[in-house]
């Protein structure tokens, strides 16, 4: 009995935090403009599985460029520097060399993360957020 009831409560507690997650991900694709917080969130749910995390503390990590705030609007160059950082890509020596958000751009282009035609400067929407989030996490 002690079994089925630590079951069920488990149970209860994983779809409640799948429905959490869920609708923050309907809550961003509506955005023209994701984020860095809006990345930053995902981005640790989908590879690190951790639902709280700081701006800061990727900052502290060497996750995120230097001088990002969370409010600031997402850029590819930002979004590839955190996918690149995280995953270890090595598809870039540029970017293993110099780790800047330019070469971060190019490496995540040729692992298939972002689009071909992806600039350091593009903005990116939250739909686009979700796009490229699913492909970094269908790896992991």
């Amino acid at each position: 009995m002690r079994t089925i009831i630590i079951l069920i409560l488990t149970l209860c507690m994983v779809t409640a935090t799948f429905a959490q997650t869920a609708t923050l991900a309907l809550k961003i694709s509506q955005k023209e403009r994701a984020t860095v917080e809006d990345a930053v969130i995902l981005f640790v749910q989908v590879t690190k599985g951790i639902t709280q995390v700081k701006t800061e503390q990727l900052i502290e990590q060497g996750l995120l460029p230097k001088g990002v705030q969370a409010d600031t609007p997402l850029t590819k160059g930002i979004l590839a520097y955190m996918i690149a950082k995280q995953t270890g890509i090595t598809h870039s020596l540029m970017f293993n060399i110099f780790k800047s958000k330019r070469y971060a751009v190019s490496a995540c282009i040729a692992a298939g993360y972002l689009p071909p035609n992806s600039g350091e400067y593009d903005p990116v929407s939250g739909v686009e957020l979700l796009e490229v989030l699913g492909r970094v996490g269908g790896e992991e």
